[in-house]
């Protein structure tokens, strides 16, 4: 038994040695040189240059010419054209011709018409809405001064009489009435429908139509 001993040592360290280094490296392949090389010439040779092209965006800044998108066509706007609007100091259509007066009772207005149709002054009014009649008239008396009937403390000048109202009385345009040596109403208020029956006008109105319109000039009155 002692003389074995050397020889089971030996072989316990021959396994040991196999057990620590591993087995043995797989033996290398080998490519032959004329392989190697015609791997090589297949992958560096070509028939025709490599070219790489880059394509490059300019960013467009302040005062460049650069566009980055595509313009698109003008819009299509349609034009329409408002009727023009009525002047309100033109003489009102189908009023008559010739040199005449012209009354509108919705607009409290008055136009005085010479011959040729051209307008020699128009100007806001007060009258009254129910008279006089619509139609055409005749001056048929006129008077520097006058008062009223019923109330003899209101009185008016530059009278220059037209129509007759509903209770058969005078109408004619005048200066605002005065009650009392006060005036009734302002020149701010023509325009509106203040008066019992005449037309009342601002004093150098109604001066202007005691030289215009005398005895047989035609007065027009409309709505």
């Amino acid at each position: 038994m002692r003389r074995s001993l050397p020889v089971l040592l030996t072989a316990f360290l021959l396994v040991a040695a196999l057990v620590v280094g591993g087995a043995p490296a797989p033996a290398r392949a080998t490519i032959p040189d004329t392989v190697a090389d015609t791997a090589a010439d297949t992958v560096l040779s070509t028939d025709e240059p490599t070219t790489t092209t880059t394509t490059t965006i300019a960013m467009a800044t302040r005062g460049t010419p650069v566009q980055l998108v595509t313009t698109l066509p003008a819009p299509t706007t349609t034009t329409t054209t408002a009727p023009p609007k009525p002047n309100p100091y033109a003489v009102p259509a189908n009023t008559g011709t010739g040199r005449r007066v012209v009354y509108s009772k919705s607009r409290m207005r008055l136009w005085l018409v010479e011959a040729d149709g051209s307008v020699t002054r128009t100007y806001l009014v007060s009258g009254r809405l129910n008279q006089p009649a619509l139609g055409t008239h005749k001056v048929f008396s006129r008077s520097t001064y006058t008062c009223n009937i019923d109330h003899p403390n209101v009185c008016m000048r530059w009278m220059v009489r037209f129509a007759k109202g509903l209770q058969g009385d005078n109408i004619g345009f005048h200066e605002i009435p005065r009650k009392d040596g006060v005036p009734i109403q302002s020149n701010s208020q023509l325009g509106q429908a203040l008066s019992s029956g005449c037309v009342r006008q601002s004093t150098e109105d109604a001066m202007f139509m005691w030289g215009w319109a005398g005895i047989g000039t035609t007065v027009v009155v409309i709505w």
